[in-house]
């Protein structure tokens, strides 16, 4: 019978040697890129109902890009296109209507801080200059800096985010990717059916799976994307289209990993050391 101390030289072995033979190295589950918005430098309302100090941005985090694909002027200035908000602000300023499920924390909330709110809903509140919703669709993007994946093995990114959406009529959701500046494609799609929503996430094999009202206000995400091999560099698109006077998609926490990274010369080393150390240790 092998004693333990047998049993851990041969698993050090095995790992040296697979270390000095294979390839690649891969390591599990690194961090690529994360972003909570609680750092972005946030103004003062504009013409929501709720006056705030400090509770509302068009602006994102640095490397961001947020468009504007509405009519400049038209609706609530502070909802003509996505915008970054002190979330507890937004809550009061739209009378809640269900959208603290996502900030409250007494209703285990996912959204904390700020985070990143389209709503064409209070945008369509405002009719200074005529009814939003009859003069315009409600349209926008919030995109991410391109994202370094050098190093992540193929189909091994995973992107995750905490999300409050809520159906009506028409209004539609979906984020897509696009590697090296190639052809964007599509990883999710929320598409509202009346007060249902038809969710489409082509790499958990999901068409058009029927999601219930309030069954998705507050809510994890974890979807898997089939990044090809070689690739250098990833953008994010967050888009909310072909809205009304519908409700609203507001997400936060947004996190990318790749679950199998080649290990770098030093990341390797220093898992021969540890093994090393342990080697030494045994007596």
């Amino acid at each position: 019978m092998l004693t333990n101390t047998i049993k851990r030289l041969l698993h050090i072995v095995l790992v040296i040697t697979l270390s000095l033979t294979s390839h690649i190295i891969w390591s599990a589950d690194v961090v690529l890129f994360e972003e909570d918005f609680d750092d972005v430098e946030l103004k003062d309302s504009i013409a929501e109902g709720v006056k705030g100090t400090n509770v509302w941005s068009d602006t994102g985090p640095d490397g961001w890009e947020i468009t504007n694909e509405n009519p400049k002027d038209l609706g609530m200035p502070e909802w003509r296109t996505f915008a970054i908000v002190k979330l507890e602000w937004w809550v009061q300023t739209a009378e809640d209507q269900e959208r603290s499920q996502f900030t409250s924390k007494e209703k285990n909330g996912k959204g904390v801080g700020n985070g990143v709110v389209s709503d064409p809903d209070e945008w369509d509140d405002w009719t200074q200059n005529g009814d939003p919703d009859s003069i315009s669709d409600w349209n926008g993007h919030i995109i991410t800096p391109p994202i370094n994946i050098q190093g992540a093995g193929a189909n091994s990114l995973v992107l995750s985010l905490d999300s409050s959406w809520r159906p009506y009529d028409n209004q539609t959701a979906e984020i897509t990717v696009s590697f090296d500046g190639n052809k964007e494609e599509r990883i999710l799609l929320f598409a509202s059916s009346g007060e249902q929503t038809l969710v489409t996430i082509p790499t958990l094999n999901k068409s058009e799976v029927v999601v219930n009202d309030l069954e998705q206000t507050n809510e994890s995400l974890e979807i898997p994307i089939d990044n090809p091999d070689g690739a250098d560099e990833i953008v994010i698109s967050f888009g909310l289209l072909t809205a009304k006077n519908d409700w609203w998609w507001a997400f936060d926490n947004v996190k990318l990993v790749s679950t199998a990274f080649v290990a770098t010369d030093v990341q390797l080393k220093d898992k021969l050391t540890v093994k090393w150390a342990e080697l030494k240790s045994i007596k």
